[in-house]
């Protein structure tokens, strides 16, 4: 499989590539092309989350215990400071230590998160939340499920890139194990992230004029 620095560097560029593209519809500032060009990178990490010893899944834990840690905060502040300090303290280590250690026990790498799937289920999560908690607008919200859903998809297709071995042409056991539709074998994780996509769908309403500016750019002409 590639490593990290690989998908490191394959999802800089790409996103890199497929946000100039965006911005040239001429619907988004800079600023938001800056956000679009994060969210492609951040995507083409998400897959190894259901790698137990992965740094990004450590550095994805230790942010939601600092959240856990502030929402304690920001709940009880009628609490005396030691007590709030070890209410604090505990809500991290809770969420850094225990909750990671049930998330790992519940997935399995190269499982239910390398897959269309859950591609699909990121993307459109992202154009939910993007659409429900910013006042960017529902284009905005498309172009950035759309950058999650393509930064999400390269690490699937590098992982398979690395699983040929062109010295011997042969393939090696991972080989398949990435850019599957769906895991069966996890099928209740599989169930969650359908539930997602479908639920996000619905929810969401088109996009405005993205779509056609994006046929535009590509050079399709509507009579």
């Amino acid at each position: 499989m590639a490593n990290f620095n690989t998908h490191l560097l394959g999802g800089t560029v790409a996103s890199g590539m497929l946000t100039s593209s965006i911005l040239l519809t001429g619907l988004f500032n800079p600023g938001q092309g800056m956000a679009f060009w994060v969210a492609g990178i951040i995507a083409s990490l998400a897959p190894d989350l259901d790698a137990d010893t992965t740094a990004i899944l450590r550095g994805l834990f230790n942010a939601l215990g600092m959240m856990a840690s502030f929402f304690i905060l920001f709940t009880f502040p009628e609490l005396p400071l030691l007590f709030m300090w070890g209410a604090m303290l505990a809500a991290f280590l809770c969420v850094r230590f225990g909750l990671l250690k049930v998330f790992a026990s519940l997935t399995e790498h190269r499982g239910s998160f390398h897959s269309l799937l859950a591609a699909v289920s990121f993307g459109l999560l992202a154009v939910f939340l993007s659409w429900r908690f910013t006042q960017q607008g529902i284009d905005f919200a498309w172009a950035l499920g759309l950058m999650v859903f393509a930064g999400y998809l390269v690490h699937l297709i590098l992982d398979e890139c690395y699983a040929v071995n062109l010295s011997d042409m042969e393939l090696k056991r991972s080989f398949g194990t990435a850019l599957k539709p769906v895991s069966i074998q996890n099928w209740w994780a599989s169930g969650i992230f359908l539930a997602i996509a479908v639920y996000c769908a619905i929810q969401v309403p088109p996009p405005q004029k993205l779509h056609q500016e994006v046929f535009v750019v590509a050079g399709v002409k509507f009579k």
